[in-house]
């Protein structure tokens, strides 16, 4: 697990002070956040709290879980307290989530149906891999809104209003199938591992058969194929597709065919483990995320549809850009930009919400001043 790291002044005597007061004040802008979402119910609160397992970090993404709460007014007592970096509840329902180890000691009995889409970076990146910009903040949107759009509603029968999507706080999105239809929610919250693990693969194209091809994965493929230009007629009047490829080598478009369905399957970065790990842990809506500082933020289908989140503004928590700092930065740094404001190595006076950011990343900088 990646540990939050702790920056050094240049001056090696007072490290240790140094040190402490940076993470005092990296704390007290936590503290302040949550205050901030609790008095304003932003913080979620999970259903059916006593039965979720809780797990936090600070040193690092998860220090510990195992974590249970009889009551709202103790666990929001608690997140005051602490101010964790890192907040998470469990997708799992569970008769003991205080209990140590996996499913047989804490006893699950229904989970949460989610998505996690966590992005790398994209050719457009100029960045690091652990850095993050508006070109990979894209793609995470895009494959969203391609799993919700073309696969979660035509082949599932779900709605847009039956999805509760929410930004993760860095670069990706959380989608939990939350169906209006009670019964519906009632079976898929009661599927075991088989069942989650069935839908996951089918969306990812996992055992995908060219010599029978089924007809969901048939109009996903032939509808990529029609964009790139191919003639779509004998793919679709035949489930043999091997047989079709190979008459195709004739023609040579073999090749091409095999990458569009190859990168067809692989469009999509989905966590695995979140939709099969039984006491698996997803960040809580409301929080912060300890590696960006940026809102874990639910959001309308249409918003995102729409062009109206822009992550490197609508997730940063707005007291945060009204308290500054004069700092040095002692390392070089990859270009941020958070709300609309670029930062670099150069940068001296930034708002707290960058202060969060190199932070969370690692960076070895020093406050100079607070204004």
């Amino acid at each position: 697990m990646k540990s939050v790291p702790q920056t050094q002044n240049l001056d090696s005597k007072n490290d240790s002070k140094d040190e402490n007061s940076l993470f005092g004040e990296i704390s007290n802008l936590y503290s302040e956040y949550f205050k901030y979402a609790i008095k304003r119910k932003w913080l979620e609160i999970p259903t059916d709290l006593p039965h979720r397992e809780i797990g936090f970090g600070i040193t690092k993404k998860v220090d510990n879980r195992n974590i249970c709460f009889e009551n709202n007014i103790d666990y929001l007592k608690w997140v005051l307290k602490n101010s964790p970096f890192h907040l998470y509840k469990s997708l799992s329902y569970m008769e003991h989530p205080e209990n140590m180890g996996g499913a047989n000691q804490k006893k699950l009995f229904r989970r949460e149906i989610a998505f996690d889409i966590d992005t790398h970076k994209t050719e457009k990146c100029k960045h690091d891999e652990n850095w993050l910009c508006e070109h990979c903040l894209e793609e995470a949107k895009n494959q969203t809104l391609i799993l919700i759009d073309e696969y979660l509603i035509p082949f599932f029968g779900f709605s847009k209003n039956d999805l509760k999507i929410v930004f993760s706080g860095n670069r990706g999105y959380h989608i939990y199938i939350d169906p209006k239809d009670e019964q519906i929610k009632e079976e898929i919250e009661h599927w075991g591992k088989n069942e989650r693990r069935y839908f996951i693969e089918f969306i990812l194209g996992k055992n995908l058969s060219l010599n029978h091809m089924g007809s969901a994965w048939k109009t996903i493929l032939t509808n990529q194929f029609k964009k790139n230009k191919f003639p779509i007629k004998s793919f679709k009047n035949t489930n043999n597709w091997d047989k079709e490829l190979n008459k195709a080598t004739r023609e040579k478009s073999k090749p091409l065919l095999l990458d569009i369905i190859n990168k067809t399957k692989n469009r999509l970065e989905l966590d695995e483990k979140v939709m099969d790990d039984d006491i698996r842990l997803l960040r809580t809506v409301g929080s912060l995320h300890g590696f960006t500082g940026f809102m874990v933020k639910e959001i309308k289908y249409d918003t995102l549809s729409n062009g109206f989140f822009e992550p490197l503004s609508d997730a940063v928590f707005s007291e945060f850009s009204k308290t500054y700092y004069d700092i040095q930065i002692n390392t070089a740094i990859d270009e941020v930009t958070i709300k609309n404001e670029q930062y670099t190595k150069e940068s001296k006076e930034v708002p707290a919400s960058l202060l969060l950011f190199l932070y969370g990343h690692g960076i070895n900088f020093e406050i100079l001043e607070k204004y």
